[in-house]
Formats: structure tokens, C-alpha cells, sequence
């Protein structure tokens, strides 16, 4: 199972960060398609690099890992 923290830390991260991003800009009264674009971009540029590094800790710090 080499890949399996990544295929759930990633989007985990990704869609966790976009959607407080979005929520964030809908509650400032920002509607329209630029707060969704730019929540998606957020989400992946900051989810991405999260995900990656979550995984490199769990990975590190769990005593059990093969």
C-alpha cells in the first residue's frame, strides 16, 4: 500500500481548505464564480503540498509502518 495515505491525505486537505476558503468568501458577501475559482486554486495549492507532508509524518511517526 505505497500510495494509500496519499490517495486520502491529499484530497482530504485539498477539499478541507477550499471549502473553508469558499465558505470564508460567501459569508464576506463575495458570490459569483471568481470565489469558486479561487477556492479551488487555494485548495490546491495549499492541499497539495499539506497532503504530502501529512503523509511524510504519519509515515515517520507511526512505529508499525513497514
Amino acid at each position: 500500500m505505497k500510495y494509500g495515505w496519499r490517495l486520502l491525505l491529499i484530497p482530504l486537505w485539498a477539499l478541507c481548505i477550499a471549502g473553508a476558503a469558499l465558505t470564508a468568501f460567501l459569508a464576506a458577501g463575495w458570490i459569483g464564480w471568481p470565489a469558486f475559482a479561487l477556492a479551488a486554486v487555494l485548495g490546491l495549492v495549499l492541499g497539495i503540498p499539506g497532503g504530502l507532508w501529512n503523509t511524510r509524518k504519519v509515515r515517520r511517526d507511526d512505529p508499525a509502518w513497514p
